[in-house]
């Protein structure tokens, strides 16, 4: 159900966001998939004219909306549309390192409502799944254009859905899929007699075309890794996940750079949404919060934070 005019997108775990990053002192501080901005205003609300705030984001509406809620802020601004994984030339241009960045993984609610072949229940859109309207790839070319085999190895490779293979035959037999409900169709009619989990294997399916159509993996961990190099020291880098496969991304570049001794992870465990939260925003439920620090060369790993004594440094942020 689409949201009334001048609600966009409503960011989950906003203010455990901030506390985080902590914005106010000067610096670069970059929102890689700025949305309608809801986090970004929040941050730049806390900036003063000796920072900048970079927004990227693939979808134009995204950044037509961002640059509307961001009007009137003290700091100066920079919006671009752009894939996460191309941020580097575009700080770049800004000159000197990163204070503090976030990303925001999976879709916003606005696509969701879009009609874009995101929501699993929105049967009658196309197959698209595209959140940048200027790219070629649809989630129908890969349905109808990819071997059987290549199918089968998409689904299980983004979603591990155990019978991969028999929705792939499936698709393939119902061919030419054109929307969401065509999909769904092909994969019920793949599943058992009886079956119980259906829908969960038709949300998983869809959730695996979503992430093959835009690289979103991929992406993500591209990113992940050039913000890390491009932080000062003490510079904080937030992402939130939605989803098991995007955790897994961020917990492998996490550990690299533990690691080599390039960053200090805040956050043992992910933190979650509040009950409060949830209530209000039902869709913040699936959010995971993973933070970490940009160590300075010499300093070595002491638990929770460049500059703590161990873990206790992070419990205030949990709920």
């Amino acid at each position: 159900m689409p949201r009334p005019a001048g609600e966009y997108h409503v960011p989950a775990l906003a203010k455990t966001v901030v506390e985080i990053l902590r914005p106010g002192e000067p610096g670069i501080y970059c929102d890689l998939t700025v949305g309608g901005a809801g986090h970004g205003r929040m941050i730049c609300d806390r900036l003063d004219e000796r920072s900048v705030f970079v927004g990227t984001d693939r979808d134009p509406a995204a950044i037509e909306e961002a640059s509307r809620k961001l009007k009137g802020v003290r700091c100066r601004v920079i919006l671009r549309r752009a894939h996460m994984e191309d941020v580097g030339p575009i700080l770049d241009e800004v000159g000197g390192p990163l204070r503090a960045a976030l990303i925001d993984c999976g879709i916003s609610s606005d696509q969701l409502d879009r009609g874009t072949g995101f929501a699993l229940d929105d049967v009658g859109a196309l197959l698209d799944m595209r959140q940048d309207p200027g790219q070629e790839l649809t989630a129908a070319h890969l349905a109808n254009g990819l071997s059987e085999k290549d199918l089968a190895d998409l689904i299980y490779r983004y979603s591990d859905e155990r019978m991969s293979r028999r929705i792939a035959a499936a698709i393939v037999r119902a061919r030419p899929l054109e929307t969401m409900g065509d999909l769904v169709g092909a994969v019920r009619r793949s599943l058992p007699g009886g079956y119980r989990h259906g829908q969960d294997t038709m949300r998983r399916v869809a959730m695996a075309l979503r992430l093959a159509t835009g690289r979103e993996l991929e992406q993500l961990e591209t990113a992940l890794g050039e913000t890390i190099q491009l932080h000062e020291p003490g510079g904080r880098i937030v992402v939130l996940c939605w989803m098991s496969l995007e955790q897994a991304v961020v917990k492998r570049v996490f550990r690299r750079e533990k690691l080599s001794r390039k960053l200090e992870i805040l956050t043992p465990k992910p933190l979650r949404p509040s009950a409060e939260e949830v209530l209000q925003n039902p869709r913040a439920r699936a959010a995971h919060l993973r933070a970490a620090e940009k160590l300075a060369a010499a300093e070595m790993d002491f638990g929770c934070g460049a500059h703590g004594t161990g873990p206790e440094r992070c419990q205030g942020w949990h709920f």
